[in-house]
Formats: C-alpha cells, sequence, structure tokens
C-alpha cells in the first residue's frame, strides 16, 4: 500500500473523531457533514465508479450552511445560504470539472468563517482561537485545492503533504470543543472613547 493511500485513509478515520467531540456544539453539523463526506465519497466511487468529487459537490452547500447554525434558535436560511445552493447546482450542470466547484464553495466557508471571527470581535470582543484554527484549516483546504488544480506531479506530492498536515488540525478539532474556555479571549481596547 502507498504513503499517499495511507494518508488518505488516515485522514478519512482522524475526520471522524471531532463529530463525538463536537457534539452538542453549534458546529457539530459542520464537523458532522466533514467527517462523513470523504467516506462516503469513496464509497459512492466503489458502487458507482463515478467521481468521489460528486459527493463532496453535494455536501458542500450543506458545509456553507452548517458554519452558522446557533443550536439554541429555531431553523432558518438566508438568502445568502439559498444563494449557495442555486449557486452549486448552476454550476454542477455547467462547470465539467468538479473540483472547480469545491474551491468555490470552500472559499465561501472561508469568507464566511473569517466573517464569523469579525463580528464576534466586533459585538463580543471576543476572540475564540477554535475559529481561528477552523479558518485555517478552510485556509489549506482551499489551497489543497488549488494545488491540486495544478495538476503536476509536484502538485500532487504538495496536495497529499497538505492532506497529512490537516491531520493534525483533525486531532485538534478532536481534542477542543468550540466553546472551550481556555480557547476564548477578551480583547479590551487600547482606549476607551
Amino acid at each position: 500500500m502507498s504513503l499517499s493511500i495511507i494518508i488518505l485513509y488516515f485522514s478519512m478515520l482522524a475526520w471522524i473523531f471531532p463529530i463525538f467531540r463536537q457534539y452538542k456544539c453549534n458546529l457539530f453539523y459542520f464537523f458532522l457533514l466533514l467527517g462523513i463526506s470523504d467516506p462516503l465519497a469513496g464509497l459512492f466511487m466503489k458502487v458507482t465508479l463515478l467521481s468521489p468529487v460528486v459527493i463532496s459537490v453535494i455536501i458542500a452547500p450543506f458545509l456553507f450552511y452548517s458554519i452558522n447554525i446557533d443550536r439554541k434558535k429555531k431553523f432558518s436560511i438566508t438568502p445568502v445560504e439559498i444563494f449557495v445552493f442555486v449557486l452549486t447546482a448552476v454550476l454542477y450542470f455547467t462547470i465539467s470539472n468538479l473540483d472547480i466547484i469545491m474551491l468555490v464553495i470552500h472559499t465561501l466557508i472561508l469568507l464566511r468563517i473569517i466573517f464569523k471571527i469579525i463580528l464576534e470581535l466586533h459585538h463580543k470582543q471576543i476572540v475564540n482561537i477554535f475559529h481561528i484554527v477552523l479558518a485555517f484549516y478552510m485556509t489549506t483546504s482551499v489551497a489543497s485545492l488549488i494545488i491540486y488544480l495544478n495538476g503536476d506531479h509536484q502538485a500532487i506530492i504538495l496536495f497529499y503533504i497538505n492532506l497529512a498536515f490537516q491531520i493534525l488540525l483533525a486531532i485538534f478539532f478532536a481534542t477542543f470543543r468550540e466553546d472551550h474556555q481556555k480557547l476564548t479571549y477578551t480583547v479590551t481596547p487600547a482606549f476607551k472613547d
């Protein structure tokens, strides 16, 4: 078995553990979808012999939606979320390379996480390191897709190195919860109005 396949399977396994750690947190559904997407994609490929990216593209807009779920509030969907679902459907039928769709949606997820960090900083004057690490993970995911879309031999090697690094991030998410007190810091202004 090659090293790349071992990294791939270990990555699939590593992303299962954050599901259990994030249970009852607002980001539970995000990690649930993230944890099951690769195994489902692999199973889909084995059963249908089609590209596993099809499953990832189907799950991607749900990942975008799940970033903003507040489990204490009633279910709602915003126009931006509807737009992402429609955008995914339109791109699916108009673009032949599904990895480009993944790149677009993962970039939108990254922007949404950064927006969430900025809102918390502005309204609550807090910085949650968990969200910073999540933004970093999505940055590596976007970078990994860009590297993969490049397509040459070195790009594939960099893709698997990035995948191995993301296993460390999965361990972080399996260790800490979003609401962990030691990961939340209050930011005080340098001067008062």
